[in-house]
């Protein structure tokens, strides 16, 4: 059939069956104004000859033809096209069209020249090899595809869809399955493109789409290729091909997802999943200079050995979300390498990504030689496997940085990052930590002389479980701490923070250097080659010991830095300014010792612990000079000396200007019962803990104490619970009022009271103390001859809060229960007898001259009895003077403790006698009301005759002493509001030998019954 009148004409044919043999088209639309239209169209053409060329429709030289429900099938030829639209204006649409092709180089939907093609529905298949199902060449051509599947069962060469010389190819839901080895997609040329959306791709033998110095852009759809999923190379000194690709699969079997394999080439993929399944594989491929890639909410997953999630060789992969995952032994997430020829370097930008590594030797991102950089920030890096890293930087010039960002590996040798010849890192606001055996945080180590690496951590924190955190193996290191912390530890305990040593097959460690700003470095510090100067500046802390095994190491600590030594160490020089601090030696007692090899300089100040009991402490050992004002504190245990006139070196040096001094309190040890000084010894150098001026047996006293034993001297001194059990025992009218008044047989009522005692016993350093509280009683009264007998009972509580002035402070809580008999005749004359049961739990609760609290818990109990006697004289006028005596005793029981120091006290039972003698005078004052007050005035003097017991601590007796006397004086009242109410309050001061009562007040009621 041909349509190809001068004129023009424009047909509409239906069910048409064309069969045609020979050479050229079956059917042919030529010309501007010829035009067919029809459905139901078979088309069979075969070529005369194998070298004939056929053709089923061909429209040209702008000719239209649109035609459904159309059969094309050709034959005879390997040069056989389905159908062929030509020349700028030509036009073709197809609607549900079938076209097979069998000859080798056949096409079944061709473009040129400017002409338009438009397919939709059915299928196209073509057999033959270098065969191609849809074909477009040329500036302006174009075919236009959907719902269609597109198939090849050649097994050699061949391309589904190619668009060459400027000519484009849009796919719209279309499934292509293909044996050869070409692939199914390819986009040739400046200007050429192939766009798909909804295309689902098999490359069963090769590649999926190839784009030469063209451009792709596939949406919504999938690839699934033995090789390459896309290849973007390029023509002669012609930049390689672009891809846009969105919400897509691909899937490579044997080769690379992407290969960015062309200079200036570009990738930009939008929610896009690769796989790839072989060895040696990668997600993307970037060899080409200059080459971009663009990943946004993508994820890539590598399943083979040696694969790599992107290996980037030449240009720049921008990562934002998504994730990069591979499985397989030395399978690498991320790894940039500029070592091809003339490369510009090879970067990543990775923002929001998760990275992670299955398999032995994978490496979360890796940068090596000149011009490899790495950033990783708002991620997740995790490796798991032996031998990988999360982190690895080679190479002057390469770089990798984690900003923000979390690293975890697992597996035995797995370093969170390995840096080698002069390349360097960074770290901010990122937490680091390795799980593992030999898992190192960090490992910095040379190939060749002259190699020093650079590392900056900031805002950061490096963490091992099980490995080194710092290990430098050969070379050097410059690395900067700020606002961060090293922890490094050895099968879940302290282990080794920084250790440098030299590298196998000779290559030596060098200068290593550590600065440390507001930073925490937890581990030991192990130097067995080259060099080591760690500073510790602004509030920064090392805890660790360090082990300098080539005297060359030097350690400087400014004044707000703290060293925690835990273990003996050595260094060549050390400058503190800061604190040194020998760790607590705990129960096994492990003293330490810190030798400095050269000179020690400073005004710093070293905490050091003593057991004098022992003879044992830890030592400063200064071999060179020392200079500037240094300060020791000492703390000691609890424990006495074992025998007289011995002395403790806490330091020895060479001697120099600088000096050593106490920086306790007083400048004086807490040192069992007594009290320790510095001396220092010009001749030797050494600096001595020594009781200057112990002649045995020196007496315990205030001067002499330590904290901890005055404390408990004061606190076990019979004289300290006589205070309290004073103010619960008082007179008779402070306890239980005005017996004469009032009405009833029976009486209930109830005491409250408080004092304010200062005490001085000789012995302990003088103290005040606090007493307050209560007392509940009911007594029954008994009619006699001449007078009447109360009998009663009562029962109290009290609270005794000590200070030991500027020391500490104590606390007694004081529990009681008692009877009193009070006489009261008709003649004014009156006895009381009262008798206390008591019990005392004691605290105490001090800080030492070290600075350290000292606490100690005991309880003990006594008992006491008290006989008042007197007689009111009633005067004229309701006037009254009543004189007074009281007898008092306090047995108090022997008790023992032991402070959480190790002191040892022992105080043993006392009794206290005491005499008191006096007279209140007041007047009865009765009112309108009924009521009935008697105001009074009292004094007079109290002395105490044996208020001693020993106290022994660490088996060193003492005897503070409370005996002695002193005045009194007070006033009072009484009111009795009713026959059966009656309230009373008393004010008193007194000041005596051994004790002072600035104030002392009683208050109460009585309810007669």
């Amino acid at each position: 059939m041909d349509l190809s009148s001068a004129q023009g004409e424009s047909r509409v044919l239906d069910d048409v069956r064309v069969d045609f043999t020979g050479s050229g088209p079956g059917i042919r639309v030529s010309g501007a104004q010829n035009q067919l239209q029809g459905d139901g169209y078979q088309v069979q053409v075969t070529a005369a000859s194998a070298n004939s060329a056929v053709v089923g429709v061909q429209v040209e030289a702008g000719g239209q033809a649109t035609l459904n429900d159309v059969s094309i099938t050709t034959g005879g030829s390997d040069r056989a096209d389905g159908a062929l639209v030509t020349g700028t204006g030509s036009r073709l649409t197809l609607n549900d069209v079938q076209i097979t092709t069998g000859g080798s180089g056949s096409r079944g939907g061709v473009a040129t020249d400017g002409g338009q093609a438009v397919l939709s529905g059915g299928s196209i298949s073509t057999s033959g090899n270098q065969a191609e199902a849809l074909s477009a060449s040329g500036s302006g051509s174009s075919i236009q595809a959907s719902n269609m599947d597109l198939s090849s069962t050649a097994t050699w060469s061949g391309t589904l869809v190619r668009a060459a010389s400027g000519a484009s190819i849009s796919l719209d839901n279309v499934t292509l399955n293909t044996l050869g080895s070409m692939g199914a997609m390819s986009a040739e040329g400046v200007g050429s493109s192939i766009s798909a959306n909804g295309v689902n791709l098999t490359a069963t033998d090769g590649q999926g789409v190839r784009v030469t110095s063209a451009a792709l852009t596939f949406r919504n759809g999938s690839i699934n290729a033995k090789g390459d999923g896309i290849l973007l190379s390029q023509l002669y000194q012609i930049p390689g091909g672009v891809a846009q690709v969105s919400n897509s699969d691909i899937v490579s079997q044997n080769g690379y997802g992407i290969n960015i394999n062309a200079d200036s080439a570009a990738a930009d993929l939008d929610n896009v999943r690769i796989t790839t399944q072989g060895n040696y594989g990668s997600g993307l491929w970037m060899p080409g200079s200059n080459s971009r890639a663009d990943l946004k909410c993508s994820t890539i997953e590598t399943f083979g050995n040696q694969a790599t999630g992107i290996d980037n060789r030449a240009g720049k992969a921008t990562i934002t979300g998504g994730s990069i995952v591979t499985h397989g032994t030395s399978s690498h997430a991320l790894y940039a390498s500029a070592d091809t020829i003339n490369s510009p370097g090879a970067e990543f930008d990775v923002k929001g990504a998760w990275i992670e590594t299955f398999g032995r030797g994978s490496v979360g991102a890796l940068a090596r030689m000149s011009g490899a950089k790495v950033s990783v920030s708002n991620s997740r890096i995790l490796t798991h496997g032996d031998s990988a890293y999360g982190l690895f930087a080679s190479g002057r010039g390469a770089s990798v940085a984690l900003v923000d960002s979390d690293l975890l590996t697992e597996g035995e040798s797995a370093y969170g990052l390995s840096i080698s010849n002069n390349s360097t890192a960074r770290f901010q606001g990122s937490a680091v930590q390795t799980v593992g055996t030999s898992a190192h945080g960090i490992v910095s180590y040379a190939t060749g002389a002259g190699v020093v690496n650079d590392i900056e951590v900031n805002a950061s924190q490096i963490v091992t479980q099980d490995g080194v955190g710092i290990l430098v193996n050969g070379g050097g290191l410059d690395i900067r701490l700020t606002d961060s912390r090293l922890l490094a530890r050895s099968a879940g305990q302290p282990g080794t923070a920084l250790w440098i040593t030299d590298r196998a097959g000779g290559v030596l460690a060098g200068d290593v250097q550590l600065d440390a700003v507001r930073s925490q470095i937890s581990g030991d510090i192990v130097v067995d080659a080259g060099t080591l100067q760690l500073n510790l500046g602004d509030h920064s802390t090392l805890h660790g010991a360090i082990q300098d095994n080539r005297q060359s190491a030097r350690l400087d600590i400014d004044d707000s830095s703290f060293w925690t030594l835990t273990g003996d160490s050595t260094l060549n020089q050390l400058t503190n300014a800061g604190v040194v601090e020998f760790a607590d030696p705990g129960l096994g007692g492990a003293f330490k010792q810190l030798k400095v090899s050269g000179d020690l300089s400073g005004d710093g100040l070293y905490i050091m612990n003593t057991d004098l009991g022992q003879q044992a402490g830890d030592r400063l050992l200064v071999g060179g000079q020392v200079t500037g004002q240094n300060q020791i504190l000492v703390r000691n245990s609890g424990a006495e000396p074992g025998a007289d006139g011995q002395r403790l070196t806490l330091v020895e040096s060479a001697g120099g200007p600088g000096s050593f001094s106490l920086a306790n309190a007083g400048k004086v040890v807490d040192a069992g019962t007594y009290r320790y000084e510095l001396q220092g010894d010009a001749q030797s150098g050494e600096w001595n803990l020594v009781n200057v001026g112990r002649n045995q047996p020196l007496t315990p006293g205030p001067d002499n104490l330590s904290t901890g034993a005055s404390a408990a001297i004061n606190s076990s001194a019979i004289a300290t619970l006589r205070g309290t059990w004073d103010a619960e025992r008082a007179t008779l009218v402070q306890r239980v009022g005005e017996l004469r008044a009032g009405t009833g047989g029976q009486g209930l009522w109830v005491r409250g009271f408080g004092q304010q005692q200062s005490l001085d016993n000789g012995v302990g350093r003088d103290f005040s103390q606090r007493v307050q509280g209560s007392q509940l009683g009911i007594d029954t009264r008994i009619a006699t001859a001449q007078g009447a007998l109360v009998v009663g009972g009562l029962a109290g509580y009290s609270q005794t809060d000590r200070d030991f002035k500027g020391e500490g402070s104590g606390k007694l809580d004081s529990y009681h229960a008692g009877a009193y008999a009070t006489y009261l005749d008709d003649s004014g004359w009156y006895t009381d007898t009262l008798l206390t049961l008591n019990r005392w739990s004691t605290r105490l609760d001090v800080h030492g001259t070290d600075g350290a609290k000292v606490s100690g818990h005991s309880r003990s109990h006594g008992a006491g009895v008290s006989v008042e006697a007197g007689k009111k004289i009633n005067l004229d006028d309701g006037w009254f003077v009543e004189p007074q005596v009281q007898v008092s005793m306090l047995y108090v029981a022997a008790d023992s403790y032991r402070l959480d120091n190790g002191l040892q006290v022992d105080a043993g039972n006392g009794l206290s006698t005491q005499m008191r003698a006096g007279a209140r005078t007041g007047r009865a004052l009765p009112l309108d009301n009924g009521v009935r007050l008697q105001p009074y005035l009292k004094a007079g003097w109290v002395e105490d005759f044996s208020a001693r017991n020993t106290v022994k601590t660490n088996g060193i007796s003492s005897r503070p002493d409370g005996s002695g006397g002193g005045w009194y004086a007070g006033a009072g009242v009484t009111a009795q509001v009713s026959p059966k109410h009656q309230l009373y309050a008393d004010l008193e001061t007194s000041e005596g030998s051994s004790i002072d009562r600035p104030w002392a007040a009683n208050i109460g009621y009585r309810y007669s019954f």
